[in-house]
């Protein structure tokens, strides 16, 4: 991690370390904002407004223009954070007691419930409806990403559409808005505001499948082998029980996970999926070259400042932890 943010531009850095994630609403109770601050708001990579940061130095000259939105999708991060640390029963969130450990989880629900709450009022004293409905349609997805997969969970009946569905909507929805916000600010056009989506959605897939990765590794401060542990079939256990035919019958006859868990082809498994990761970031590096092409700022200035985005695409499929 360290290496990576040496490549990344100082400036960016100080406006992400700068970032005010107080909630602003004066109605907000402090037993609330306490708990966020110490939990899903503490800490973490702050990838999302990183991306719209540099996403926005390849189209933008002035990045402050990006600090309400930067601002929002970190929040609505967090807000997805203390709901999922409830539906997937965590106790450990970024090497921490998670925030429905440290408080419960109704008050988890509630505390994420108020986050988005607040995100969407501040939004819409931004004044331009578009970028209030866009956000609207990311919390959609996220709820909708947690309705399929529980679906998921219950038919027992994944497939790779299916987990990539499940990633788009619970990951790389927020990461698509990063970038699309960026561009809508720029002044680019409808279709040209897609291509910078598209930088994101596969941004999002790819870092979704290698956040499965980490659910194997000894170095990840995720709770290891949670989603085994809690009978979640991401697209590493796809793999897994792909691979290991007899393992995916007695899954799909109803025995549970962790009865079945082996290390069987697990590391062929992982390299599946870093490939399919792989192949999403090839995407998004491409959609970003055509976004290069069209920046206000003209291709060589925007190409030279797009180079710390391709220092997180490498990051994001390099990543231990």
């Amino acid at each position: 991690m360290t290496e990576l943010l040496n490549r990344i531009p100082p400036e960016i850095l100080e406006r992400i370390g700068e970032l005010d994630l107080d909630v602003e609403s004066t109605n907000c109770l402090k037993a609330i904002e306490e708990l966020l601050e110490k939990t899903v708001l503490d800490g973490g990579k702050r990838l999302r407004p990183m991306i719209t940061f540099l996403m926005g130095r390849v189209l933008l000259e002035d990045l402050s223009v990006l600090d309400p939105f930067a601002k929002a999708i970190e929040m609505v991060h967090a807000a997805s954070l203390a709901h999922d640390d409830v539906v997937d029963e965590a106790t450990m969130r970024r090497g921490s007691p998670s925030i429905n450990n440290v408080a419960s989880n109704k008050r988890a629900v509630l505390a994420g419930d108020y986050l988005l709450a607040d995100v969407i009022y501040n939004l819409s004293h931004q004044g331009d409806l578009k970028i209030v409905q866009k956000m609207s349609s990311v919390i959609t997805d996220l709820a909708v990403g947690e309705w399929v997969q529980s679906d998921a969970i219950e038919q027992r009946a994944y497939t790779v559409e299916v987990i990539e569905r499940i990633a788009f909507l619970k990951t790389a929805s927020v990461m698509s808005w990063c970038t699309w916000v960026s561009a809508y600010k720029a002044g680019l056009g409808e279709d040209q505001c897609s291509t910078a989506y598209n930088v994101g959605k596969h941004i999002g897939i790819a870092f979704q499948m290698m956040d499965d990765v980490l659910d194997f590794s000894e170095d990840s401060k995720k709770d290891q082998l949670l989603d085994v542990k809690n009978n979640i079939v991401n697209s590493v256990i796809l793999e897994w029980l792909e691979l290991n035919p007899s393992k995916l019958k007695s899954y799909k006859d109803g025995e549970d996970l962790i009865n079945l868990w082996s290390l069987d082809n697990i590391e062929l498994a992982v390299s599946n999926v870093k490939q399919r990761a792989t192949e999403h970031m090839s995407k998004a590096q491409s959609s970003l070259e055509d976004i290069i092409k069209l920046s206000p700022l003209g291709e060589p200035t925007a190409s030279k400042n797009a180079q710390p985005m391709y220092d997180i695409m490498k990051f994001i499929i390099e990543r231990s932890f």
